[in-house]
């Protein structure tokens, strides 16, 4: 933000200034106003002298949002015809910059509307797709409308607030909508530098390392020792998982960072490092209220190219058309997910490989981020929570899934159904009406015909209102095997109790290893790995433009 000292603050777009005592205007058919000031170092550093010079200069062309902080009749959308700039230095001394911008008035927010035009292309793949045309405008818009066709409606949280995607875009629609100037950036997609500061335009100087793109949902920056740290926004914290991009050898310590676009709709950056002989370039792309970050690589010379988790983390992914994501979430309640157009073969570390190839398009982010609503599902230190009934139950660190320790049971050998289930102590609170699901990987050194999970539904009096089962399934000797069960809560409810039954009358010698048990909300529609393949494929870029309402 700009230096106060009495002075208001003049935000166009991105870029923030001290707002002048006096704008000049005039009428017609095109209303324009024209606007200038001086910023100068000190106050400002030199540093940031000059970034906001160059910031101005890139704003030419644009149509933007324009707000004032002293004269808030005066803020609409407009269309910069020209911004120029006087940068003089007196050394060792002041350094300053006389600005100026021409503005053509679109609008105010009461007689504007914003026009999305999307591309309406689908991305060239390998799996018979024909995408999802989405569309995530920002987080403070109002009165969307797609014609007589309504789109879905699907709200992600992320770090800057709730923003809400529509899914479902009629075929050959630009979606139309209202913003007021002061909410038009919110949910935006940002590209920062090393040092904190977010970059506009694209003709600008950047450091190949220590930068961030982010939408408040994901963003992705250089790794610790690997290629790209991808965060994803989950309930109401980032998490990381670090991914090495490889051309032969893993890609680190790149030579440049560029920007090919830069709105806040779509950042794309490029990456480049030399190669022996030739180069390699990296582009990441990222759209607003998207949910996974869009790479592709390209090399000169025919190669094996590979996106991959620095840290592997199972051998149990699961690969389907387009997609790579792992069969078990992490200690987080999350999978990891990476995929492509194009057809490839599954990482062992989990990602996906191509060989003999110059290019390779990929997406990463998480499935999942649903927290996990009860204590202890992984048993790492005892079963505090659980109770037995027709059974003992103990912490054994003889197998595990995740970690060192699992929950074992071992039937009496008389009693039917033995199982373990949550205490009402330590039962998962769940509000009613909310579709829920159970999971938890089952183990068993011998097999088990019959076994499955379970869930009661409890008021806030522990009384049982419903138990919903799952499917009763076949557990294989010497495997661990993941289990589900679903359901509404229903509408009295208040606590779900997780219960794992081993159904007859098994032997004592039969016994049973439970972890990962996890109750959370279900994820909601559009968040599963297939929706955010098909979102993926749909490649819609978008431009917006202001039309009189």
């Amino acid at each position: 933000m700009p230096e106060s000292g009495g002075w208001g603050t003049l935000t166009v777009g991105r870029l923030a200034l001290r707002e002048v005592f006096q704008v000049s205007e005039s009428g017609g058919e095109k209303r324009t106003l024209s606007v200038s000031g001086q910023e100068a170092s000190p106050p400002l550093t030199r540093q940031q002298l000059v970034d906001r010079h160059d910031d101005l200069l890139a704003l030419e062309g644009a149509v933007l949002p324009v707000t004032f902080e002293d004269k808030p009749e005066r803020n609409g959308y407009y269309l910069v015809t020209g911004a120029t700039a006087d940068l003089t230095e007196w050394k060792d001394e002041v350094l300053t910059s006389d600005w100026k911008l021409d503005l053509t008035r679109a609008g105010t927010e009461n007689e504007t509307d914003l026009q999305s035009r999307l591309t309406g292309a689908a991305r060239q793949n390998d799996f018979s797709l024909t995408g999802e045309r989405w569309h995530a405008p920002p987080i403070g818009h109002y009165g969307y409308f797609t014609g007589s066709t309504a789109p879905s409606v699907l709200t992600r949280t992320g770090a800057d607030g709730a923003i809400t995607v529509y899914r479902g875009i009629p075929a050959n629609v630009s979606p139309r909508w209202g913003c007021s100037p002061s909410a038009y950036m919110a949910g935006r997609v940002r590209f920062t530098t090393n040092t904190g500061r977010e970059v506009t335009g694209t003709d600008r100087l950047l450091a190949a390392t220590g930068w961030s793109l982010g939408n408040g949902l994901v963003s992705v920056g250089p790794g610790s020792g690997t290629t790209l740290a991808v965060q994803s926004y989950a309930g109401s914290s980032w998490f990381t998982k670090q991914w090495n991009v490889t051309a032969d050898s893993v890609l680190t310590g790149w030579d440049s960072a560029s920007l090919l676009h830069n709105e806040p709709e779509h950042v794309v950056v490029r990456l480049m490092k030399s190669s022996v002989p030739g180069r390699v370039t990296l582009d990441l792309s990222l759209r607003r209220g998207s949910r996974v970050i869009e790479g592709f690589l390209k090399t000169g010379a025919s190669s094996t190219l590979s996106v991959s988790l620095a840290t592997p983390e199972g051998p149990t992914s699961t690969v389907s058309s387009g997609y790579v994501t792992a069969a078990s979430e992490d200690a987080d309640g999350n999978a990891f997910l990476a995929g492509s157009a194009r057809t490839f073969t599954g990482h062992a570390d989990g990602g996906g490989t191509r060989s003999s190839t110059t290019s390779l398009d990929f997406f990463l982010g998480l499935v999942g981020g649903q927290p996990v609503l009860n204590p202890n599902p992984y048993f790492e230190t005892n079963v505090s929570g659980w109770q037995a009934v027709g059974c003992t139950i103990a912490q054994s660190t003889d197998f595990a899934h995740q970690g060192t320790a699992s929950m074992k049971l071992t039937p009496d050998g008389v009693t039917a159904t033995p199982l373990s289930a949550m205490t009402t102590i330590q039962a998962a609170p769940v509000p009613g009406g909310v579709s829920h699901w159970g999971t938890g990987w089952l183990y068993s050194p011998v097999g088990h015909p019959t076994v499955n999970l379970a869930i009661d539904w409890l008021n806030a009096s522990n009384t049982l209102l419903l138990t919903t089962q799952g499917t009763i399934s076949d557990l294989p000797a010497g495997a661990w095997t993941f289990f589900t069960v679903s359901a509404t809560s229903p509408f009295s409810a208040t606590k779900a109790c997780l219960k794992v039954r081993m159904p007859g009358t098994p032997a004592s010698s039969v016994v049973l290893y439970a972890d990962e048990m996890k109750i959370r909300a279900t994820p909601p529609s559009g968040e599963a790995a297939t929706d955010l393949r098909n979102q993926y494929i749909a490649s819609m870029p978008e431009a917006v433009y202001p039309v009189r309402r």
